[in-house]
């Protein structure tokens, strides 16, 4: 009996040092150490503590899984550069949004700028057409009715986009294989494509990071 009980406040000084250590939830922690503490005592033919205290501890590691499979996962996303923004798409919802990089309005949000700054931002955009392609591609989603961004598809960028490039518009880790690749570029296209209410600019550049990456 006494062996049992210095076995079991072992267990849960184990489990407790397990715990500062990891990034373990507390109910799985708990739910560890009552397991433990469980066998420990069924050990030492203490059945009748043993039993409530196991299944008290896998009720507890089966509800710390279950919150692990419902967490939130990261969000993937794909970036698009060019000197003036960085134009960020996400893959599941394909909501658009961009920074500025230079200018008047440096370190601001497209969905943050009224439509009255997004013209005045058009009009300083006028000698980068890459740039005013993207800004063009945000308004024919969210400001249909705005036209005065006329610049046009963004140049194909297969000779000049780099490998890292290329995976950051198709939201990838360097070293995807072939198949991420493709999976991403279809999964992309289902977003931005022109048919389908998307933009040119976006599904231009997202064509190309599928081919130098295909290279």
């Amino acid at each position: 009996m006494i062996v049992g009980a210095l076995l079991a406040i072992v267990a849960v000084m184990a489990a407790a040092v397990a715990w500062r250590a990891s990034n373990l939830s507390t109910p799985a922690v708990s739910g560890v150490a009552l397991v433990v503490i469980a066998l420990v005592l069924a050990a030492g033919r203490q059945f009748a503590l043993a039993l409530p205290a196991g299944i008290l501890g896998i009720g507890l590691l089966r509800r710390a899984r279950a919150v692990t499979r419902a967490a939130p996962q990261p969000r993937q996303t794909s970036e698009v550069r060019t000197n003036a923004l960085a134009m960020r798409l996400d893959h599941d919802s394909g909501e658009m949004d961009g920074e500025v990089l230079s200018g008047h309005f440096k370190g601001r949000w497209l969905s943050q700028m009224t439509l009255e700054h997004l013209k005045e931002l058009s009009r300083g955009l006028a000698g980068d057409p890459d740039s005013l392609s993207l800004l063009k591609s945000y308004l024919d989603r969210h400001h249909s009715s705005f036209d005065d961004a006329d610049g046009g598809p963004l140049p194909d960028s297969n000779g000049r986009m780099s490998v890292e490039e290329a995976y950051r518009i198709l939201g990838l880790e360097p070293g995807a294989g072939i198949e991420e690749v493709r999976l991403a570029h279809r999964r992309l296209m289902k977003r931005v494509h022109p048919d389908l209410g998307g933009s040119d600019a976006l599904a231009a550049m997202i064509n190309a990071a599928k081919a130098r990456l295909e290279t």
